[in-house]
């Protein structure tokens, strides 16, 4: 290659990168010079809600809630003492009346105790009516020592009885009035150890007693943990009898339900199906410390029922005339407190509102509300405060 050619080379080159400078150099300044594209706004349309009344009405509450039904009473029976069981007369699932033995034990040292302390009793008795007549023979002795006394010493005054016989009567004479006091305080005394003896006796009888382990009402036996043989004690479970004539259904209930309910109230309670008619036989007026609910008891004829089932109750609340009402699907919870959306002019306002009672699909509200107010009915979990909408 020549020299001219090296030459002409070098000045393309040249040429090319100073074209290439120029174009980038008149790409800055168009970007530079370019006028900033000012944003377009656009409206945003409003949104299509569901609005209903806030209804002002007279309304009957009803609160369901469920549980199982329980016997009335279920009792885990035991001896009151020790023993070796010599009887089992009932079994699991047999019906007892009143009264009616269930299991028995060895009976024979409380029959010797039985025996003893009626004859103690006896002794006792005899041994009063013989100290009795005794102060009677000691009290005529007494008075008749005390007169030969006094007879000594008048003749003594006249040199006509010895000292050694006046001494003689009055030992005799101290020695009758102590006998007399003893058996005085031994008579008087009487009625107390008599007492004690009878207390002794009946103590005995209610122990023989207790060697047989009766049902305190009539029920049905649920279990029976005691065999011929076994030697029991005292607080050990020997029987479990349930009471089955009536169930109760047992639940809890907030303080706003407990308010509006009453003792002795009628319950529609539903078992499989069917509806039974019970009452309240228990309502705790005072929370639960843990879980700030009280305590429900309703009571059913268990007729045809059994425990264990599942019930439902429909409890009737207290009549609640001029309720401001909104749908249910209306309400928006949120950290707690609870909201309705007005619509005011293709405005949206949040209301804060406290909840009362709740009747299907309704539920009473108080706030800063009036009946007629245009509420969203559904579909809130979206909204907000001052959002336009229209009515769908």
């Amino acid at each position: 290659m020549s020299d001219a050619d090296i030459q002409v080379k070098k000045l393309s080159i040249k040429y090319i990168l100073i074209l290439i400078l120029c174009v980038i150099s008149l790409a800055a300044l168009l970007v530079f010079t370019t006028p900033a594209k000012q944003p377009e706004l656009r409206e945003i349309p409003a949104t299509q809600v569901a609005l209903l009344p806030i209804l002002q009405q007279t309304i009957q509450p009803i609160k369901q809630v469920s549980g199982h039904l329980q016997p009335v009473r279920n009792s885990a029976l035991n001896f009151e003492l020790s023993g070796q069981v010599t009887a089992r007369y009932v079994e699991p699932g047999n019906q007892v009346a009143k009264g009616e033995p269930l299991i028995a034990l060895q009976r024979g040292d409380q029959q010797d105790a039985l025996a003893e302390a009626k004859a103690q009793l006896s002794q006792e008795q005899r041994a009063i009516e013989r100290d009795k007549r005794l102060l009677k023979l000691i009290s005529e002795n007494r008075e008749l020592q005390a007169r030969e006394v006094a007879r000594l010493e008048q003749l003594g005054q006249q040199s006509l009885a010895s000292r050694s016989m006046r001494d003689n009567a009055r030992q005799l004479l101290l020695q009758q009035q102590r006998e007399e006091e003893q058996l005085k305080y031994s008579v008087e005394t009487g009625n107390a150890r008599r007492s004690l003896k009878q207390a002794a006796l009946r103590r005995a009888e209610r122990n023989l007693a207790r060697t047989t382990l009766s049902a305190p009402y009539a029920g049905v036996v649920n279990a029976v943990h005691l065999e011929v043989g076994d030697y029991v004690t005292p607080n050990q479970v020997a029987v479990e009898l349930l009471q089955l004539d009536s169930l109760d259904l047992n639940v809890d209930v907030n303080g706003t339900t407990a308010a509006m309910l009453s003792l002795h109230q009628a319950v529609s309670v539903e078992v499989k199906g069917e509806q039974h008619r019970g009452k309240i036989v228990a309502l705790q007026r005072s929370p639960d410390p843990q879980t700030f609910t009280h305590a429900l008891r309703i009571r059913l004829n268990g007729k045809g029922l059994q425990a264990g089932t599942q019930a439902v109750a429909s409890l009737k609340l207290k009549t609640l005339p001029n309720a401001l009402t909104v749908p249910v699907a209306a309400l928006l919870h949120h950290n707690g407190n609870s909201f309705i959306f007005i619509s005011e002019a293709g405005k949206l306002r949040r209301v804060a509102v406290a909840l009362g009672a709740r009747q299907s699909k309704q539920q009473v509200i108080v706030g800063e509300v009036h009946a007629g107010e245009m509420v969203v009915a559904r579909d809130v979990a979206f909204l907000t405060d001052g959002q336009s909408v229209v009515h769908e």
